[in-house]
């Protein structure tokens, strides 16, 4: 792919003042200057996601991962213990955010959906918290409540 075709498929970010939208880093600022005036271009526009609540669910997942006792188990292979990306994935899985792959030996895997700002818009990423603390409550931390679960979050996000 040669450079020009790079500048036009890239992804910039930009944000709105009072005189339009502006260059958000350097990359979109280089680009931006480098246009010349009056040339059309054609433009995909999406809205960032909120990164203050994309931080708040991996916060909950952290307190739920902290909080559960994890058995760990001696394997052919070593002793093995649940890891943080493996809950995290599983949880995912469980709330129903996942898609059926099919492995090399014909069977259906189910791989978690991606959280990435460009994969899943703001409303989708609100049920998905919600179906996955749902998940976290049921299976994991039985005794707590919701109002635990968000107290426990806001202590970590008051230190983030």
């Amino acid at each position: 792919m040669n450079s020009l075709s790079f500048k036009l498929m890239a992804k910039l970010n930009f944000f709105r003042s009072q005189s339009g939208l502006v260059p958000h880093d350097d990359e979109a600022s280089n680009w931006f200057h480098a246009l010349k005036l009056g040339k059309p271009i054609s433009v995909n526009v999406t809205e960032n996601r909120n990164n203050k609540f994309h931080r708040k669910f991996f916060s909950m997942l952290k307190v739920a991962f902290d909080n559960h006792e994890w058995p760990e188990i001696e394997t052919q292979w070593g002793n093995a213990r649940c890891s943080f990306e493996m809950f995290r994935n599983f949880v995912t899985v469980k709330a129903g955010y996942y898609t059926p792959e099919l492995t090399p030996e014909g069977k259906v895997k189910v791989v978690p959906k991606s959280i990435s700002f460009n994969k899943m818009d703001e409303d989708e990423f609100k049920k998905l918290y919600s179906d996955v603390l749902d998940v976290i409550l049921k299976e994991y931390l039985t005794n707590w409540t919701t109002g635990d679960m968000d107290t426990a979050v806001d202590k970590i996000m008051e230190f983030a």
